[in-house]
């Protein structure tokens, strides 16, 4: 299987724009947020407030001055402009004109000059508390912050008692991502005065920004009572309990938030991800369409779409948005990844490699994607480059059992088995919750020979999995193997109890009966899978091979038949018609038959093997020793094709040859069915070159043999 850690899908997600869009729409949405110079066109009342004392203007100059104040009062800036400029030249030692000067450029747009001259200001009246602030909301305005904040010290210790004066502080300390200093400054204003929402909202911002929001969504909550309408808090309320992972609440919030205000895409993509959150997988798809459908170059979302579709079994549409979402963010392997798993999941298994290929080029540590082009390669039989990619994975992580458990599995596909052994054994060591791993190690176990250790993994296959249907066929095998066929009987029968039509157990069974010599019984078993199945070959060429157990020759070839009329292509029954001709002495026959089944397969060993056989009978002792020949080249163990060179050298005297072949049928088979006749000649060759005996030909069958 795939791994897919899906929990990633979130964590990846968890958008960066839950602190970063608090502070980008707060600012405009809370009225001067930044506060303007402190000024605000009341200048010679202001001034006198401050404490400031200008230095006395000629009266024509004081009343050039206050037509300046006019012009600002109406709106007429850049005609104060001018005369605030003309008035500075005259009284360049007047903070209030410095001051007016700086409004005026402020609101003309002139920030430069306008902190030059609330400078000016300052180096005559330096303890003007109010010049001090307003200077530093320019400073901070501009992004020189730390400027800001020495200015806003300043202003703070010279007005103490200026409460509001730590709003400005505690907004730049939390811009300038001094977070803890900005809470304790913001706490302040907040304590002093409970119904200032600006500055509750930049304390909740702070606390946002600072990762507690617990203490943010309570201050949230706390400008919601009176602002229910309000687009920003409701989002960013939102915001905080998703964080808080409480999907209910942040699903209401957000939902009121859209609803104020439909056009914000943000509001739209966190809802959709609250609703996933929370299992509501249509809503969270309508939400982030919603959300792209307004900015169509988020490619965060269109990943959160396609998360929400895969989860959601549409696969296509998981498919098209994670391509969306690649074709605006190529270098995102978190996206790649997702891609691939869905198309390895839907049988993409090309694209699926392309997509990790892609990842683990982008990040050669990748271990999931390692891993998951792993069993691609395995699947598409590249077993050399399964095996490259599981022992990756294992170079990144050591502890990775089923990795190992896949490296055995493909290394036992590629026929090394005690080297896949081994790897399953240590992959169930790590992870010993595997039932089909213990029993595919059971079956390499089986193949080895080593029946105490299969039976121990096949039991640990049946006591995770006591009613899996391939651990109970596997053990009912190991028994037959190990000479107790009956137990074998008893587990298959088990099963049949619940599906009493099931030809693969059925036929399972009529192989264990055979084995038990309980010919009758396996040939109704037989009887029954061709009643479930009329059309199968391999049903009729079994059948023909149980009756031919009883000498039934007629039986026999009438099945065989059978199963050549229903697939012409099925070889194994062309060769049991020939063996039961060649048991009939019919060497034209079964030659016939043998031929067929080696115009379809030319590598049957079986065949030539009996083909020779049929030239031996006809007394062509070439053509039977090229035949036999030919056998032991496509297979070196067959060990019968041996013994039948030897009879025919021997008959023609060619000792050396005899006794070669002979040897050879003992290395290969010490007990097998001519090991008596061989043993026999080799000791009659020895002193003598008297012939002997011929292979025996009658009753054999592809039963248990080659192909």
């Amino acid at each position: 299987m795939p791994k897919q850690i899906m929990a990633s899908f979130q964590n990846r997600r968890t958008p960066t724009f839950i602190t970063t869009l608090a502070t980008a729409l707060l600012l405009p949405l809370l009225p001067n947020a930044t506060p303007a110079p402190t000024l605000n066109l009341s200048f010679c009342p202001a001034a006198a407030a401050q404490g400031i004392t200008p230095q006395p203007m000629p009266r024509q100059l004081l009343e050039r001055y206050n037509q300046g104040v006019s012009y600002m009062k109406s709106g007429e800036v850049d005609k104060a402009l001018q005369i605030f400029k003309q008035v500075a030249i005259n009284a360049p030692y007047d903070p209030l004109v410095h001051l007016s000067l700086a409004e005026a450029m402020h609101q003309s747009g002139d920030t430069d000059n306008a902190i030059a001259e609330y400078r000016r200001a300052l180096r005559i009246r330096p303890y003007d508390a109010f010049a001090r602030m307003s200077l530093g909301s320019l400073l901070q305005a501009r992004g020189e912050l730390q400027d800001a904040v020495n200015e806003y010290d300043e202003a703070i210790k010279l007005r103490p008692d200026v409460v509001l004066f730590r709003l400005n502080l505690g907004i730049a300390l939390r811009i300038a991502g001094s977070r803890d200093e900005a809470i304790t400054e913001l706490k302040k204003v907040v304590q002093a005065y409970p119904e200032h929402l600006k500055a509750r909202a930049q304390l909740a911002a702070a606390y946002q920004d600072k990762g507690n929001f617990q203490m943010a969504a309570e201050q949230y909550k706390k400008i919601l009572q009176s602002q229910p309408q309000n687009f920003t808090m409701q989002f960013n309320q939102g915001a905080c309990l998703l964080a808080l992972k409480d999907y209910s609440g942040a699903a209401e919030a957000l939902s009121k938030a859209v609803k104020i205000d439909g056009s914000v895409a943000e509001a739209h993509a966190l809802l959709g991800q609250t609703e996933a959150a929370r299992g509501r997988l249509p809503e969270a798809i309508s939400e982030l369409r919603g959300a792209l459908a307004i900015k169509q170059d988020r490619a965060d979302w269109y990943a959160q779409l396609g998360d929400a579709l895969s989860k959601q079994k549409d696969f296509t549409g998981a498919i098209e948005a994670y391509r969306q979402s690649q074709n605006l963010n190529p270098q995102d392997t978190a996206t790649g990844y997702s891609l691939g798993y869905v198309l390895q999941t839907t049988g993409q298994l090309d694209d699926a490699a392309r997509a990790f290929e892609h990842v683990v080029k982008l990040n050669p540590n990748y271990t999931n994607a390692h891993y998951n082009l792993g069993i691609i390669k395995q699947k598409q039989k590249d077993l050399p480059g399964a095996e490259a990619e599981f022992k990756r994975v294992l170079a990144l992580n050591p502890n990775d059992g089923q990795a190992y458990i896949n490296l055995g599995r493909t290394l036992l596909l590629q026929g090394d088995l005690n080297q896949a052994v081994g790897f399953y054994r240590h992959g169930l060591s790590i992870e010993p919750t595997d039932p089909a791993a213990f029993q595919e190690l059971g079956a390499a176990l089986v193949k080895l020979k080593d029946y105490v250790g299969a039976r121990s993994a096949l039991e640990s296959a049946l006591g995770l999995a006591p009613n899996d249907r391939g651990a109970i066929i596997s053990i009912a095998n190991l028994e037959s193997l190990e000479g107790t066929p009956s137990k074998g009987e008893f587990r298959i029968r088990q099963l049949l109890t619940n599906a009493p039509n099931d030809t693969e157990l059925l036929n399972l069974l009529a192989d264990n009966l055979i084995q038990q010599g309980k010919v009758d019984a396996a040939i109704e078993s037989y009887q029954r899978i061709i009643q479930l199945t009329p059309r199968s070959a391999e049903a009729f060429n079994d059948l023909g091979l149980a009756l031919s157990r009883k000498d039934d020759v007629s039986g026999a070839s009438a099945m065989y038949k059978k199963a050549i009329e229903l697939d012409s292509q099925f070889v194994e029954p062309l060769i049991n018609l020939g063996n039961v001709y060649l048991g009939l002495r019919k060497y034209e026959e079964a030659g016939a038959q043998y031929q067929k089944a080696l115009v379809l397969k030319p590598d049957s060993v079986l065949a030539h093997y009996n083909m020779g056989l049929v030239e031996t009978g006809k007394e062509n002792m070439e053509n039977a020793l090229t035949e036999y020949q030919k056998a032991v080249q496509l297979d070196k163990t067959y060990a019968n094709a041996f013994y039948a060179m030897g009879c025919l050298y021997q008959a023609r005297n060619e000792t050396e040859q005899a006794l070669s072949n002979y040897e050879k049928y003992l290395s290969l088979e010490p007990s097998g069915p001519y090991a008596s006749n061989v043993k026999e000649a080799i000791e009659k060759i020895r002193p003598s070159t008297a012939p002997t005996t011929a292979p025996e030909t009658a009753g054999e069958t592809t039963s248990g043999a080659p192909l």
